[in-house]
Order: C-alpha cells, then structure tokens, then sequence
C-alpha cells in the first residue's frame, strides 16, 4: 500500500515540474515577442477587449477611437 502512495506522490511532483516548466517556456516566448504598446492594442483591438473599429462600419470614414 505504501508504494501506490510513493507513485502517486512521484507521479504528482512530475506532473507539477512538467508544468512549471511549459509556464516558463510560455512566458520566455510571450516576451521575445515584439511588445511594443502600438502592437498590444492592435491586437486587443482585433479582438475586441478594447473600443474600436467594428468591422463593417465604413472604411472610408472610421469612428474617432
């Protein structure tokens, strides 16, 4: 019974190290990315989590954001 439990533990510091690990790869990645501000809200503008252009308001005469 008291090897089922060392393998779960071992099992779960693995799991915890595999991830801790990807999170690290994950925010190295995010920050070589160009972070420049111009870039930022673009993107959030694209997808919507800040005001602006809506896509089938008229090209030629977009909203002032």
């Amino acid at each position: 019974m008291e090897i089922i439990i060392y393998i779960l533990i071992v099992i779960t510091v693995v799991a915890v190290i595999i991830y801790i690990i990807n999170q690290v790869k994950l925010a190295h990645k995010i920050a070589l990315k160009d972070t420049t501000l111009d870039n930022i809200e673009e993107k959030l503008k694209k997808h919507k989590l800040i005001g602006g252009r809506h896509k089938r308001t008229n090209k030629k005469n977009p909203p002032i954001v």
